[in-house]
């Protein structure tokens, strides 16, 4: 069995001590010390005698304080990132300030969105596409955006694309190893959002499903925050979670003749 250090503990019980002489008492009546303390500061003036000891004191222990107290601090594992997703894959990349990118504030299903191509200038779904290569989405229409666009998705609930979230596997087809997390979940009103991150740079992808009762069809939309091309995540990540509700729940999408969704 491997000897226990006891570093730390000497540590902590010498800033104990140390401590308490600053303060010019003992660390075993701190409590009367400082109900001493609190009636003579109320009576009389200050103790320049005290002052001046504890000043000594504190100037010949600093270095020996500082050195014991990294000792134990150095003994510790740095604390992981906030904003790293509980299922990533490992904590390799945790502790590394993750480039998550501005969280988008066009996200949910909304009437009116502006439309080139539309009957009256506008439809009602989720966000459309920026022009670069980092997006795809079913809402806006074809006419908008032809080359960011996917067919939307027939079938039966949202609880469907909501089991096969929750069986996601991070860093499955070497993407999205930061993992995952659903941030909004509507079974009612049919929409699920969710964000992917992915491994080493913690970008954050921003993933919508919502049935859409007028064309009753679920529109998707997978977009990356920042960059400017992915480099097919967002098409990989559809490709699997599509895939999985043909074969597992029976819904139909919209493929090409290379029979790819994108």
């Amino acid at each position: 069995m491997a000897k226990k250090s006891t570093v730390f503990p000497r540590a902590a019980s010498f800033l104990l001590v140390a401590t308490s002489l600053i303060s010019g008492g003992s660390c075993y009546n701190a409590p009367n010390q400082r109900q001493s303390h609190r009636r003579a500061s109320s009576s009389s003036a200050p103790d320049a005698t005290g002052d001046r000891r504890s000043f000594l004191v504190a100037s010949a222990l600093s270095p020996l304080i500082a050195a014991v107290a990294g000792v134990g601090v150095a003994s510790l594992p740095p604390p992981p990132s906030a904003s790293a997703f509980e299922n990533r894959i490992d904590d390799k990349y945790a502790d590394v300030v993750p480039q998550e990118g501005v969280p988008p504030t066009n996200l949910g299903p909304r009437t009116g969105r502006p439309s080139k191509s539309s009957p009256g200038g506008s439809y009602t779904g989720l966000a459309p596409c920026p022009p670069s290569p980092n997006c795809w989405c079913s809402s806006a229409p074809f006419g908008d955006n032809a080359a960011r666009y996917i067919g939307p998705w027939r079938g039966a609930s949202i609880r469907d694309v909501k089991r096969v979230i929750d069986t996601y596997e991070a860093g499955r087809g070497g993407i999205d190893g930061g993992g995952y997390r659903v941030v909004e979940y509507d079974e009612n009103g049919q929409y699920l959002y969710v964000q992917f991150q992915s491994y080493k740079a913690g970008y954050v992808d921003d993933v919508e499903f919502w049935y859409n009762p007028a064309g009753g069809k679920f529109d998707v939309r997978s977009a990356s925050r920042v960059g400017y091309s992915d480099l097919g995540v967002n098409a990989k990540r559809l490709e699997y979670i599509g895939g999985r509700l043909e074969r597992e729940y029976g819904w139909e999408l919209v493929r090409r003749k290379s029979g790819s969704l994108v």
